[in-house]
């Protein structure tokens, strides 16, 4: 697609930083009575396995400043108690107390927020009839905060509330969470942004806030005292990566500590939007609107994952159940793995899709107290059981001494393996136990049998019921209409049926940017892949191929708070991609729940730009439509297009779509298939996926690959082994795709949006890619469908001066527009052979005038990269006298820390030698350095 250099826009006042891409990394665990008696000691306890933890956090710029600590306890029912007789308060019960944990506006800055604040706590107690015993303001000590920790300082104060008589527990718990939920949209209202509940609870507390492990119990003197006994406590040192520390976003959060990232969150962020309209709980009732929308989206990922656990924990599933279904284990290709288990496994994979790590989570919710790793396991996790009966978890060993002789059990969690104790029996839980548990919970396999189909199990289609793969002059028609290039068929699918495996290029991508390209591109070019952040490892798909998975679900999805056996009445497919057989096999199931509806996606040349968007609206009210009216599929399908009513880019229909259905509440309702010629490597398959395809049928692909079949050197390939071939690298490519971003199953890709926009209009952002990283710019509705227009208009008249109207010369060849090689009239690349070899005769005649024509050539070329936009402003200049000697500023130089495997011992020397005669400062990573570079 076509756009113009000044297509870029500023978004913002740094158009290039968006903070909801930072992630962090710390160090966390827990420490747990097993009889679940309470006493101070493990409060202590605790707090010295927090210090030894020091070396896991960070510290601010002021070098006073954490990063943030904390602990999440039993409430202190003694403590409590006792200050509530000090001011003539008896409870009958003391197990009836609740205690909100809230972060307020400062008294001293904002008095009138604060004010507003608190009367909006008893505003809405006093509406939904949970009896306020009192405030209280728990003492603290400000005096030990560092400066920048001070000035964010918000009012600390707690409400304490009692049960009334008519609720239960169980519904008393609940109360508590909605009325938390409500509390936090009416400040949200008010614009009260610097509220927080830190907890809200009948079962559980949380301290935490920008303090250091040492800190914390000075600052939170509650901690100090020996009345604040608990038979658990949840501890964790927060280390910020690149992001930037808040009293809120100190951990633990109000039911779990997270070490390490969570990949996913984008999809699962976007899925929990999706599915919210379609939720429905006997257990919420009337109350479920006020829970919504469930995601926080100021929080972080682990609070985000934080507000999944908490619905699905209080909307009747324990603890343990909801954990496992948010952070599932490889089950897979598990082939020791129970027959229950994996039922288990596969019939909530029917429900949602993993929240996927690198993490070790910790979670509570005042029942059990346990630990869990990712799938991959990633992030370390040891646990010791003393003979006290004290079980210590945490992300190293050692943290709490103790002697070999009390040690009754040690070891590790393995990739995503659990383990709890049930404080209520006192009982510690190991993965097996708690997975055997689960597993007999419903008649899981019964339930599968039932109801699940799997694409293998489909009838056999007649061939006269495929539509027909075309060939000859009509496969060349298709291949110009749908955008084909000669170097797509020779350097794209030749080579997958040749070498088998997705082709690869030296130097890397030295064309232009495609909004910043002047030739025709695909519309998929303006969408980039974006990889796992530092602390994210890539996954390794050849390596770790027992963690990947290519599997997905298909079908209409009821409420994710309820668990009926209609939740696996699903389609499995294997794989994404589908053949025509497969799709007719689909299309003429005759049985309830598989109700398929086609849409054409194709637009009328004959009315011009404006009639892609008329297309695109038509499109949604038809996708509406006919969900309403039963469709369990919709296949968007661009078979009919012709040069009258060319194809919309697929990637631009499905995703109009997708959120034209999450935006009504209909996207859950449903699966979405494409059936298109537009796509054909995997960049272009995986960003169908990306924006929310469940399956797709690259048939145009498939018929390019059949006709190659049986070509030069390709002899010995049938059409069908083509087709074999072509799916399985694809499928080798989606893995690849996933990896780069840490993510190990494909049903955290669909919909997931997880790519980078280069160019496209903010209207079109907005309504067809909201929440993907994006760098605006002005290829709106209109531009996408100038270029299709303008890309077939050659088409169009050959089409009308040929003879009888026979469209397209099929003795032809495609268009070679140079997008991977060098053309003369072809695209432009950075690495051209004027440019290399003016380079090459500046080197070797070490000639002042020829370097400057290869600059020349250089600073002269079209805007092919974003930094070609950028220009320096003119500044005056600066007296000599002023300016820091060479000596001064590079002994401010550093090299960071690189290990000897990144480097090797030879560099390392050599950059140690290097700082040292600079007076610079070095660190060459693990291990220290050779006191023989010193």
């Amino acid at each position: 697609m076509q756009t113009y250099s000044s297509a870029l826009a500023n978004s913002g006042t740094y158009p290039l930083y968006e903070a909801r891409w930072e992630h962090d990394a710390c160090g966390t665990g827990f420490l747990a009575h097993v009889s679940g008696s309470s006493s101070h000691q493990l409060i202590e306890q605790a707090l010295t396995v927090l210090a030894n933890l020091t070396h896991r956090g960070a510290q601010d710029a002021d070098a006073e400043t954490n990063d943030g600590a904390g602990l999440l306890t039993a409430l202190p029912l003694t403590l409590l108690c006792a200050e509530l007789e000090n001011q003539q308060i008896t409870l009958t019960d003391p197990a009836d107390l609740a205690v909100g944990m809230l972060f307020l506006p400062p008294t001293s800055e904002a008095p009138a927020a604060n004010a507003r604040a608190h009367q909006i706590v008893e505003n809405v107690l006093s509406e939904l009839h949970l009896p306020l015993l009192t405030w209280r303001t728990p003492p603290l000590d400000a005096s030990i905060l560092g400066a920048r920790a001070r000035s964010m300082l918000p009012t600390i104060e707690q409400v304490l509330l009692t049960r009334p008589e008519h609720l239960s527990a169980g519904d008393y718990e609940r109360a508590l969470y909605h009325a938390r939920r409500v509390l936090e949209k009416r400040w949200q209202e008010e614009q009260l942004t610097e509220c927080y509940a830190a907890s809200f609870s009948s079962q559980t507390l949380v301290y935490k806030g920008l303090l250091a492990p040492t800190e914390l119990a000075r600052f939170y003197r509650d901690l100090a005292d020996e009345r604040y006994t608990s038979s658990f406590a949840i501890f964790h040192q927060r280390y910020s990566t690149n992001t930037f520390p808040s009293w809120s976003l100190a951990q633990p959060m109000r039911f779990l500590a997270h070490n390490g990232e969570i990949n996913t969150i984008q999809g699962n962020r976007h899925w929990m939007q999706a599915r919210e309209r379609s939720l429905a709980s006997q257990v919420w009732g009337e109350r479920l609107p006020d829970l919504l929308p469930v995601i926080q989206e100021a929080s972080s990922d682990s609070g985000q994952l934080d507000n999944a656990f908490e619905l699905l924990t209080l909307s009747g599933r324990d603890a343990l159940h909801s954990m496992q279904m948010l952070i599932p284990p490889v089950w897979e290709q598990d082939a020791e793995i129970s027959p229950e288990e994996r039922a288990w496994c596969e019939y909530h994979a029917c429900c949602m899709e993993p929240w996927d790590g690198p993490a070790a989570l910790i979670f509570s919710d005042g029942r059990y107290v346990g630990a869990t790793l990712d799938r991959n396991g990633l992030r370390p996790m040891r646990y010791t059981l003393t003979g006290q009966g004290l079980l210590i978890v945490a992300s190293e060993a050692g943290v709490l001494p103790c002697e070999p002789s009390e040690i009754v059990a040690r070891g590790r969690l393995g990739p995503g393996e659990m383990l709890a104790v049930d404080l209520q029996q006192g009982v510690f839980l190991r993965n097996t136990e708690i997975k055997q548990e689960l597993a007999q919970r419903q008649p899981y396999q019964q339930w599968l049998d039932a109801h699940l189909l799997r694409l293998s199990d489909l009838s056999y289609v007649s061939p006269l019921e495929v539509p027909l793969s075309p060939t000859g002059s009509a496969l060349f028609q298709q291949q110009q209409l749908f955008g084909y290039t000669h170097e797509d068929v020779e350097f794209v699918l030749r080579p997958i049926l040749t070498e088998s495996k997705e082709p690869t290029w030296s130097m890397g991508d030295d064309t232009p940017l495609a909004v910043l390209s002047t030739r025709s591109r695909s519309f998929a070019d303006y969408f980039h892949q974006r990889f796992a952040q530092v602390t994210n490892p890539p996954i390794d798909p050849l390596r770790e191929k027992s963690v990947m998975s290519l599997a997905s679900y298909l079908g209409r999805r009821p409420s994710l708070l309820t668990e009926t056996e209609m939740r696996a009445r699903q389609l499995h497919l294997e794989t994404p991609l589908l053949t025509e057989t497969q799709l007719a096999a689909l299309t003429q199931l005759d049985r309830d729940g598989y109700n398929i509806r086609v849409l054409d996606v194709s637009f009328e040349r004959a009315g011009g730009s404006v009639a892609l968007l008329t297309a695109l609206d038509r499109l949604e009210a038809e996708a509406e439509a006919a969900v309403l009216a039963g469709a369990d599929f919709l296949v968007l399908s661009d078979r009919q297009a012709s040069l009258n009513a060319p194809p919309t880019p697929m990637l631009l229909a499905l995703a109009a779509v997708h959120q034209s259905l999450i935006r009504r509440g209909l996207r859950d309702e449903v699966s979405l298939v494409c059936e298109t010629g537009s796509v054909l490597d995997v960049h272009q398959i995986a960003l169908l996926l990306g924006y929310g395809a469940e399956a797709i049928v690259p048939y145009l692909a498939l018929a390019s690959v059949r006709a190659l079949a049986g070509q030069r050197k390709l002899e010995h390939i049938a059409p069908e082994q083509a087709v074999e071939s072509y799916i399985h690298v694809i499928e080798g490519g989606l893995c690849k795709v996933m990896a780069r971003m840490g993510i190990s199953t494909l049903r955290n890709i669909i919909g997931a949006g997880l790519f980078e926009i280069f160019g496209l209009d903010q209207t079109l952002l907005d309504r067809c890619f909201p929440g993907s990283a994006a760098h605006p710019g002005n290829l709106s509705f209109t531009a996408v469908a100038e270029q299709v227009l303008a890309d077939i208009e050659p088409l169009v008249l050959e089409a009308g001066n040929s003879v009888e109207g026979q469209a397209f010369d099929s003795r032809r060849k495609l268009t070679d527009i140079g997008r991977y090689r060098f053309r003369r009239d072809g695209e432009y690349h950075a690495y051209q052979p004027l440019i290399v070899r003016a380079l090459q005769k500046a080197a070797t005649t070490g000639s002042c005038e020829e370097y400057q024509r290869f600059t020349e050539l250089v600073y002269q070329r079209p805007p092919t990269v974003l930094r070609d936009l950028l220009t320096c402003k003119p500044r005056m200049s600066i007296p000599v006298e002023e300016v820091e000697s060479m000596e001064s500023i590079r002994a401010r130089f550093v090299i960071s820390a690189m290990s000897v495997g990144a480097l090797s011992p030879e560099t390392h020397r050599t950059i140690a030698a290097a700082m040292n005669s600079i007076g610079g400062r070095n660190n060459t990573g693990e291990g220290g350095e050779d006191p023989a570079w010193y």
